[in-house]
């Protein structure tokens, strides 16, 4: 069971590391497209947050207004009250009373000043309305001091139950958008004796406190929001330019930094191309160096033992070196290798032939799928070389010229031998060269 569970935690890792690449290279690939959808989203949420914040300034705007116009009717109707009605209650022949028109010494009382100073100040053609009314409408007001449609019942039915709040909704007001608000007007001490002692009063039992009527204030935002709208529009064009810039930067400074990754990228395959040439070559002669030698000789003994074809070698070393070095310097000596490994390195141009700098003088010639025969023609191409060189060396035992001895040897690979035994015959070939006399090359058989 612990087995299975560690089994299965171990996939479930091995799926979230391979879903996590799968996100980088969709991220690294498709960057561009991420960013403009995410850019498009920022564009979509910041336009959406400017609306909602634009309706919600034309509403407070719309709702500021309406308090200050409910406060300014109410004011007016109380300063009315105390300031005119209060006074005239002791002076006859001066009635307050909501049908002062048809009395004489009549005068309006505070209600209807409210009423009548709501209407002065309603625009029908603008659609701004300010209203008065009640459930309980005076019988000269039968007609338009109740509630008129569903926005004042529900106004009314609201407030009564809640007299302290404010009710206000946003809706079609005829043909216009409106901003509709309504607050009581509570019954004051100096309201309720007038109101139950009068006769054309429909309601005689009013207690302080009670609501005997709303205000309400209807303006119209549809102009207001055209306006916000234009703003919108605006501010919708600043940020899709910005967007625009923005996306337009991010091409420039993504595909700059493409570009950089790849020259980057190219410089690091240069360097490490270049790493590995100078791992692989010998800086002095640009051969083949040992360890390169050893990896190749590797790999073409292999591809010959696959193909059963013969593999052959030849192990070469400048005769007398250490007097060449010491009669003409080490520089010269450098010259002289230089020279030698020109034509150890022209005499390979077949496929998987390789001249490498064995060590010190010596040098090796790989030749896969080449013959004893054919190995031996290559020897004297290269002693051939080697003479035409011509370079002095008068110290040397058997000639005045730079020569070269060989050993060579050949085989056809097998599982039951290895390179080593093939360096090791050559090695012997070429010591037997040495002991006959140098300058030559000699064919190493087992």
């Amino acid at each position: 069971m612990n087995i299975t569970l560690k089994y299965m935690m171990k996939a479930l890792k091995w799926k979230l590391l391979k879903l996590c690449k799968l996100l980088y290279q969709l991220l690294y690939t498709h960057i561009i497209i991420i960013l403009f959808t995410l850019l498009c989203l920022g564009f979509g949420i910041a336009l959406a947050g400017t609306y909602y914040l634009t309706i919600n300034l034309v509403d407070s705007q719309a709702m500021q207004y309406a308090k200050v116009a409910v406060k300014t009717l109410n004011e007016a109707r109380i300063l009315y009250s105390k300031n005119v009605v209060d006074r005239i209650k002791s002076m006859d022949g001066i009635m307050a009373i909501p049908e002062y028109h048809a009395v004489k010494g009549g005068i309006p009382n505070p209600a209807t000043y409210n009423i009548e100073l709501g209407e002065r100040l309603s625009d029908k053609s603008e659609g701004m309305l300010f209203r008065l009314y009640s459930d309980y409408p005076f019988p000269n007001r039968q007609l338009t001091g109740g509630p008129q449609d569903k926005f004042e019942w529900d106004a009314l039915t609201y407030l009564k139950e809640h007299p302290e709040a404010s009710f206000y909704r946003k809706e079609q007001f005829g043909d216009r958008l409106s901003f509709r608000y309504t607050e009581t007007v509570l019954m004051e001490p100096s309201c309720v004796a007038c109101h139950n002692t009068l006769r054309s009063s429909p309601k005689k039992d009013w207690k302080v406190g009670q609501v005997r009527g709303i205000v309400e204030i209807t303006q119209p935002v549809d102009n207001v929001m055209l306006i916000a709208e234009d703003g919108l529009k605006v501010i919708s064009t600043v940020l899709m330019t910005i967007i625009a810039l923005a996306i337009s930067g991010l091409i420039l400074v993504i595909g700059r930094f493409r570009i950089i990754n790849q020259e980057l990228e190219q410089k690091v395959l240069e360097r490490t191309a270049t790493l590995n040439r100078l791992a692989a070559i010998d800086e002095l002669t640009q051969l083949v160096n040992r360890r390169q030698f050893n990896i190749l000789i590797q790999q073409e003994w292999r591809r010959m033992q696959r193909q059963q074809r013969p593999l052959s070698l030849i192990l070469c070393d400048v005769d007398h070196f250490k007097k060449y070095n010491d009669t003409y310097g080490h520089l010269a000596g450098d010259n002289c290798l230089r020279a030698v490994a020109q034509v150890l390195d022209s005499s390979v141009n077949r496929c998987g032939e390789f001249a490498a700098r064995y060590g010190g003088e010596e040098f090796a010639i790989v030749l896969p799928g080449v013959n004893c025969s054919e190995a031996t023609r290559v020897a004297n191409i290269i002693i051939d070389g080697i003479h035409s060189l011509k370079i002095p060396h008068k110290t040397s035992l058997n000639s005045s010229y730079v020569t070269l001895s060989m050993g060579i040897a050949t085989t056809i690979p097998n599982d039951q031998s290895f390179p080593e035994q093939l360096i090791k015959s050559a090695d012997l070939g070429l010591y037997q060269a040495k002991e006959e006399g140098r300058d030559r090359f000699i064919i190493w058989n087992e």
